[in-house]
């Protein structure tokens, strides 16, 4: 017999149709996410815009990393609630695990609501370098070993200009602060294709950590905001925020954060900038260049810049083992899931976008 109801008291959707509900909501979000005339404009230029720019104010708002709080918050969280779950079904409360295992599903729709309304969408963007007015067209092995000489003159000039210390290495003029209003002024003037909200990066205080993880940035859609790691050797930190940034100002996909990233830093008429894009930039083309070839140009750059080469890949090194691995192992898992085939090897996609940044800057 049905127990009556006080009067206004209102009855409350079964759990199981509440997370129905959420499943095809979410089902439907991802689905207008996947085509790409709406990612473009009802999501990348419309409500993914919108909110994430919202939060991004938010976010510049607070001056310490939200992603660190969160990320602790989260573990905590997950950690106490797994624990009161199995000690539920131990004890056998059925009903109380029912009631923990619900929460935890419905958390987890939540995550992928927002995901899908914040970040999911631009996977399926128009390319960012078409954006930058850069050909990606197939590339001639003379056309990368043009580009690769092109960017060794310019990697020695911009080192030319930077004062180095006592150790060889460089002195950065700018502060961290500094080199994210040089970032910002320098997307403000790329168009309509990036978000025009100024991002405000956080230098996350547990950054060792990270290392060991193997990340130098993160970007966190459900903040808004951009996270680099400072432990990472001084030349890199420009390039690093400007490819977090990237991602704030709406390029979701790897390999184009990088190529974007380039693009504003070597485009800089601060020399600690270009220098920061440039190593990473000649490295790669030097590295899709046959062995004599790539030796040739790899000895006309100067001792200080091979030193700087030298000294990342042994900071990098000390940091690597079994936390990296499972940490790139699930990067990999997040990016094919999000339609990038290749996973973490899309970072490295970059030769013909730097092939055509060539011809772009060279003209």
């Amino acid at each position: 017999m049905e127990q009556p109801r006080l009067f206004g008291q209102k009855k409350r959707m079964p759990r199981v149709q509440v997370l129905c509900l959420c499943g095809l909501a979410a089902a439907l979000l991802y689905l207008l996410a996947g085509l790409p005339v709406f990612a473009e404009h009802l999501f990348a230029r419309g409500v993914t815009r919108v909110l994430s720019a919202a939060l991004t104010v938010l976010s510049n708002a607070v001056p310490f990393s939200l992603y660190e709080c969160g990320a602790v918050a989260l573990t905590v969280v997950l950690c106490v609630s797994a624990v009161r779950l199995v000690l539920a079904l131990c004890r056998r409360r059925f009903a109380r695990a029912g009631s923990l295992a619900y929460r935890l599903c419905l958390f987890a729709l939540a995550l992928l609501i927002a995901f899908g309304a914040l970040y999911a969408p631009l996977y399926e963007r128009a390319p960012a370098a078409e954006a930058l007015g850069i050909s990606e067209s197939a590339v001639t092995q003379e056309q990368v070993l043009a580009a690769a000489e092109y960017f060794v003159d310019e990697l020695n000039a911009a080192s030319r200009q930077l004062e180095r210390g006592e150790d060889g290495r460089i002195l950065p003029p700018l502060s961290f602060d500094e080199v994210a209003d040089a970032l910002n002024e320098a997307y403000a003037a790329l168009g309509g294709y990036f978000s025009g909200q100024a991002v405000r990066p956080k230098a996350v205080a547990l950054s060792v950590p990270m290392s060991y993880l193997g990340i130098t940035g993160i970007f966190i859609p459900f903040f808004g905001e951009a996270n680099v790691n400072v432990n990472i050797p001084v030349y890199e930190l420009p390039q690093t925020m400007a490819h977090e940034m990237a991602h704030a100002k709406g390029v979701s996909r790897e390999n184009e954060a990088n190529v974007v990233s380039y693009f504003v830093c070597i485009a800089s008429e601060e020399a600690y900038l270009r220098y920061s894009a440039l190593m990473p930039v000649t490295a790669t083309l030097l590295n899709a260049l046959p062995r004599a070839e790539r030796e040739q140009l790899r000895d006309r750059l100067p001792a200080a810049v091979l030193a700087d080469y030298a000294a990342a890949s042994e900071h990098f090194t000390r940091y690597e083992g079994a936390i990296d691995r499972i940490s790139s192992f699930f990067n990999d898992l997040f990016l094919k899931a999000n339609g990038v085939s290749s996973g973490t090897a899309s970072y490295g996609e970059t030769v013909s976008a730097l092939v055509g940044m060539y011809t772009l800057f060279s003209a």
